[in-house]
């Protein structure tokens, strides 16, 4: 697998936002910001409900982890986002957040609605926020899930790396010892 994120959406020179690719419906980037993990994954969804993700990340000791695949959109993600492609109007602040620090976490979403990719910035929550209408009321639930599904590819990622480190041990294990 191999994609280029810049072939999916591309900065738009008048506004500085993102605009995705007309065969594209959403984006989701996060950072988690300064640390131990460095985690950083994206999801990038196509109109069809097909997904790439992108993920890199440091394990304590360890080189940094990068990988790019295609898997399935979970079923409850690919719902929520069809709901909100489904509403008339798409009515989302440009930026959610109680309290914004630099190199903290955030999370960055694009969503092509009628023609038109919304970005919306998500930073320190310290609370759940109270949707004021119902795109945000779906934008909200949607979020929670990416943050389940992203943990779960990152313990996945995780638990493939110790695999090839332990395969990689037990290698070095089997040639002779120099006496």
């Amino acid at each position: 697998m191999n994609f280029k994120v810049i072939n999916i959406r591309k900065i738009e020179p008048v506004t500085g936002n993102f605009k995705l690719h007309e065969d594209y419906i959403l984006s989701y980037d996060h950072f988690d910001g300064w640390s131990n993990r460095l985690l950083r994954l994206g999801f990038y969804i196509d109109i069809i409900f097909d997904c790439k993700v992108e993920i890199d990340f440091h394990q304590e000791n360890q080189d940094k982890f990068e990988k790019q695949l295609e898997c399935e959109l979970p079923s409850e993600i690919k719902n929520m986002i069809s709901e909100i492609m489904n509403l008339d109007h798409l009515t989302l602040k440009h930026y959610y957040a109680d309290m914004t620090m630099e190199d903290m976490s955030h999370q960055h979403i694009v969503i092509n609605h009628n023609n038109i990719s919304h970005n919306i910035g998500v930073g320190i929550l310290l609370k759940k926020p109270q949707p004021e209408n119902p795109s945000e009321k779906l934008f909200f639930d949607l979020i929670e899930l990416f943050e389940k599904w992203r943990e779960e590819i990152y313990q996945e990622c995780l638990k493939e790396l110790t695999t090839s480190n332990q395969i990689s041990d037990e290698k070095h294990d089997l040639r002779p010892k120099r006496r």
